[in-house]
């Protein structure tokens, strides 16, 4: 009985599949139709649109390392975690696009300074190394790192929509983006390069 429920079955689904390969060739038809009928290139164009989120939303990056070790007696577990939080926009205002990225980097840079001074480094010159780094990076090399050197990458460039940090102590920010020196002389506290370090 099974294997006649399968055959009775079967031109039902032929069918419905011939019904698609129909639409599928009438929509191909129809774009083909519609790029023949339109040979003037048009110029598309709209208002930039934001993304905005449901009030209170947040990124969190959090990274955790755990280490097990035996004892004699008992186990012990070390646990390291290191987390980042962004608020994520919940409205936009009539200067977003001018600030938003700006204000959003001058909120995060120092959250990755505390970070980098948690491990014994000192944070502010290597986020002023990164920004200087970013800033003087030669085109031709854009893709051609890690995942985590094009993150790196993409945090640390600055939008050029000749928008400026708001704040007075955010200015750093912007003059170590703007420096065309050396920037392993400009920051020598911080021994690191974004781009040579190995992930």
């Amino acid at each position: 009985m099974r294997a006649e429920g399968r055959i009775e079955g079967m031109p039902g689904i032929r069918g419905l599949l011939f019904a698609f390969w129909c639409l599928d060739v009438l929509a191909v038809c129809a774009m083909g139709n519609d790029q023949a009928i339109d040979t003037v290139p048009r110029t598309l164009s709209r208002r930039k649109r934001y993304l905005i989120f449901p009030e209170g939303s947040n990124l969190q990056l959090v990274f955790c390392l755990t280490v097990g070790t035996y004892a004699k007696e008992n186990d012990v577990v070390m646990g390291l975690t290191a987390a980042l939080a962004w608020e994520l926009p919940s409205t936009v205002d009539k200067k977003v696009s001018q600030l938003l990225h700006r204000r959003s980097r001058s909120v995060m840079f120092p959250k990755i300074e505390a970070l980098l001074q948690s491990t014994g480094l000192d944070g502010k010159a290597c986020v002023l190394r990164a920004l200087c780094e970013a800033a003087q990076r030669d085109p031709s090399d854009l893709g051609n790192g890690s995942l985590v050197q094009e993150l790196l990458h993409a945090i640390f460039t600055l939008p050029t929509d000749g928008g400026r940090f708001e704040r007075s102590e955010d200015q750093a920010y912007e003059h170590a983006y703007q420096a065309r020196e050396d920037c392993g002389h400009l920051y020598p506290t911080c021994r690191y390069s974004i781009y040579e370090l190995e992930f």
